[in-house]
């Protein structure tokens, strides 16, 4: 998602918020985030993820002595106890150089749903101690993952990793994306001032292949991020910011020509994302884009990790260059027949992926079917604003942004309100949803997705109105949330989508966060956890919402039982808005 101040900008001028406070709401538990630099050959710490029944990738990075360094061996050592009195496993590895010193285990023969402890040597250097855990195999009665996106450097401390970090209940990590961002150092675009040591390194934005991996090592530092990544196993997939913003097959909106070949910053963004996160290469023959995989946990889910960037999706549309068309038309139906065209999303091969996955999931009397996305397919389109801003807004706005009154004008059409989500591939969501109920005999899709920087409770619809599932999205981690831009004018405008959008139950736009997921035999719990700044390395963190799912009578899934929702909220969650 681009947090650039662009078209959402204008909503800074919806006025005063609400006010309302949250009904029940548990008292804030307030923390100060780690911040301290870690120093040493391990000065990077230590990560473990894409977790089998009996194996796991372990990850860690040197720092050597000497840069011109040739290759250096590295002992790695796995334990069931955190003495490493007796070796479950263990082995050496090398490195160098040619991949940027980092180093990747697949550490092989392990019990099934077993938490292990893991370390690396080097000389008479350890790192530090990881905690791990494989997939469980036969019955299981819950599971439970921490679910984050979109971590920008530059407009926040990572106080949502470090609160992660802190728990002691969680089986993996579920990161949707965003895990860095290609843009340069920029004050304004960050809380911070250089002397706070929040600036992008390198300064300029990153395109080479030394780019990347530099980005990759200083959000690596953050001691918050080393903290959660080892206590427990990620499960991870990119969104777009790992290449470039918005990106899609064969480009990118912050692609340009003079940034070379796209193809060749495509390739230098992969290679540094496989060596420096803890998730396996690519099998042999196989495209370093299909990052898409499953995950069993016994026989109580399948998880499937979804890419939607890099693999097929065709380049999205700007609705912004269709505006004459929409006001020459007093409509837009000449606009959706356009949006309503052939372009893919998924590709054929991911989608019979996912379909053969769900299918078995099905067969095996699995409750849960949850898939890892990147962008919301929930549909939602923009509230009309225009009984809402006024002359003064406007011309206040307009100094800021020269299309505002366009903006406001339009948004009485309900366009999407984010082209480059799923709502921007109608026809490629539908047939989605088509394959997935006819091949699969599956309606009860549990999506987890980031990108927006936003809380979402969206039921799941086809064009027909039949439930598909539930869609859970998380807000970001530090990325600037639209009370950045809005201040508590946010609540208002969350208002208003909820009660624009029958499928929107919920609409949180408001705080940095993440999602704390639950699934047990007969109900899921998300909790939506938020912290009350980025800006901070103080802050606290509080259960601002809690829902429960439950199957339906008709093989789908509903929310329910909505937890520290104030009354307006309540009453469009059931509604009645």
């Amino acid at each position: 998602m681009n947090t650039k101040i662009t078209r959402r900008g204008m909503l800074a001028g919806l006025g005063a918020g609400t006010g309302l406070a949250a009904c029940g709401a548990p008292t804030p538990e307030s923390f100060s985030s780690r911040h301290e630099t870690r120093k040493g050959a391990f000065a990077h710490g230590v990560a473990s993820g894409d977790p089998a029944s009996r194996s796991i990738i372990l990850w860690t990075r040197i720092t050597p002595n000497e840069p011109t360094a040739g290759a250096a061996e590295i002992i790695w050592e796995m334990d069931q106890d955190q003495d490493f009195g007796s070796l479950s496993v263990s082995g050496t590895v090398t490195t160098n150089a040619a991949r940027d010193w980092t180093v990747k285990v697949d550490a092989q023969d392990l019990d099934p749903g077993k938490v292990y402890y893991y370390r690396f040597r080097l000389g008479d250097e350890t790192s530090p101690v990881g905690m791990t855990k494989t997939l469980p195999e036969g019955h299981l009665d819950s599971a439970r993952f921490a679910v984050v996106s979109c971590a920008n450097w530059q407009q926040g401390y990572f106080n949502p990793y470090d609160h992660i970090a802190r728990q002691d209940h969680f089986d993996a990590l579920l990161h949707l994306g965003d895990y860095y961002y290609e843009y340069p150092a920029d004050t304004r675009q960050g809380t911070f001032s250089a002397t706070e040591g929040r600036l992008h390194e390198p300064r300029h934005e990153i395109v080479t292949l030394e780019d990347y991996r530099q980005r990759h090592a200083q959000y690596r530092s953050d001691m918050s991020l080393q903290a959660m990544t080892a206590k427990m196993p990620m499960i991870s997939i990119w969104d777009d910011h790992e290449t470039s913003n918005d990106s899609w097959r064969t480009g990118a909106e912050n692609h340009q020509p003079d940034e070379g070949e796209w193809a060749a910053r495509k390739e230098a963004a992969l290679r540094a994302y496989y060596e420096w996160m803890p998730i396996r290469d690519p099998q042999p023959g196989r495209a370093k884009e299909s990052i898409f995989r499953h995950y069993n946990y016994g026989d109580l889910l399948s998880l499937i990790t979804v890419e939607s960037r890099l693999v097929a999706r065709d380049e999205p549309l700007i609705i912004d260059d269709y505006f004459d068309m929409i006001r020459e038309d007093k409509g837009t139906a000449r606009f959706n027949d356009i949006l309503d065209s052939d372009r893919e999303m998924l590709g054929e091969e991911q989608t019979s992926f996912i379909v053969d996955k769900l299918k078995s999931s099905k067969e095996a009397g699995q409750p849960w079917r949850l898939l890892a996305n990147q962008v919301v397919i929930g549909r939602i389109t923009s509230p009309d604003l225009t009984p809402h801003v006024n002359e003064d807004a406007l011309s206040s706005m307009e100094k800021a942004w020269s299309g505002v009154r366009d903006f406001v004008e339009f948004s009485q059409y309900a366009l999407p309100t984010y082209a480059d989500s799923w709502d921007g591939y109608p026809k490629a969501r539908n047939t989605f949803y088509d394959r997935v109920r006819k091949d699969a005999s599956v309606q009860d899709l549990l999506f987890v997705t980031g990108d927006s920087h936003e809380f979402w409770v969206n039921d799941l619809t086809d064009k027909g109105g039949e439930s598909m599932g539930v869609e859970l999205g998380t807000t970001s981690v530090s990325s600037n949330t639209l009370s950045a831009y809005m201040g508590p004018a946010a609540e208002d405008y969350a208002l208003l989508m909820t009660q624009s959008n029958p499928d929107v139950r919920y609409y949180n736009p408001m705080q940095s966060g993440y999602l704390d997921l639950e699934l047990t035999r007969s109900k899921g719990t998300a909790r939506l956890i938020s912290v009350d700044t980025v800006a901070s390395k103080d802050y606290a963190a509080v259960e601002t919402a809690r829902f429960t799912l439950r199957p339906t009578a008709k093989g789908s899934l509903k929310v329910t039982s909505p937890k520290g929702l104030n009354l307006k909220q309540r009453a469009l969650f059931s509604g009645l808005g």
